[in-house]
């Protein structure tokens, strides 16, 4: 088969050439592909509007040798709203460095596809205030790293509503006279914050309203959760 059709994300892309680009997919059926878009750069080339970062689509490709070969891309969703907002761009930037550098190409995370895809839409469209959390602790679920939530990660115990615990970088929460190793200090309200995460829909969570200490602080142990497991790898802590 020579010619393929995917659902893909523009998660990266680089110039090649003269007039080309390469662009990282993230796709629903392969994972990460690369592939060249041929012309891309050329003044009045089709491909050049449909080749940005965040761009949601179908994309038919040839199969070759080395990179794949862009042949046409059927745009879905671009997110055109968070061209000019910083704060937007630089979520999004962030978000696409994380899976260009924690997936591999040909291992398809079609849970990942799918926040990934709703994550750009609702970044783009209004911003709600924890679908960037959200997405990331999500993430790391679909990459086996969901953390401990209920039970004590060093005793084993159910972890009681009035016992203290600390958030254990290594798996999750632990009773606060059990911990070991790295810790970050949690409260109640972080605590039901990160069960609602994994248990709500994925939308749902996303839009919903909490105290913005409580968020900042909940992302916080999300970021340093992601550190301690992937360490170097990860693109620059965004703020």
């Amino acid at each position: 088969m020579h010619s393929y059709k995917v659902e893909a994300v523009v998660v990266r892309r680089r110039n090649f050439l003269e007039k080309d680009r390469i662009l990282t997919l993230f796709s629903r059926e392969e994972g990460k592909i690369e592939a060249v878009a041929k012309g891309a750069r050329r003044p009045g080339s089709k491909l050049s509007y449909l080749c940005d970062l965040g761009l949601v689509g179908t994309f038919r490709l040839h199969r070759a040798k080395t990179l794949d070969i862009v042949e046409e891309i059927t745009p879905l969703f671009l997110p055109e709203r968070a061209r000019g907002e910083f704060a937007r761009a630089q979520k999004l930037g962030y978000l696409f460095k994380l899976v260009d550098r924690l997936y591999r190409a040909g291992d398809p995370h079609p849970v990942t596809f799918d926040i990934l895809c709703l994550t750009v839409t609702g970044i783009s469209e209004r911003d709600y205030p924890l679908i960037f959390l959200t997405f990331i602790l999500r993430m790391m679920d679909d990459l086996g790293l969901r953390p401990e939530l209920y039970r004590c990660v060093e005793c084993h115990k159910k972890i009681a509503p009035n016992k203290a615990v600390v958030f254990s970088l290594r798996s999750g929460l632990a009773h606060q006279f059990c911990a070991k190793g790295e810790s970050e200090k949690i409260s109640p309200d972080e605590v039901k914050l990160l069960r609602l995460i994994f248990e709500w829909p994925f939308e749902k969570v996303a839009r919903s309203k909490v105290d913005s200490k409580v968020a900042a602080h909940t992302y916080q142990i999300a970021q340093e959760y992601l550190r301690w497991h992937f360490g170097d790898i990860l693109p620059e802590q965004l703020l």
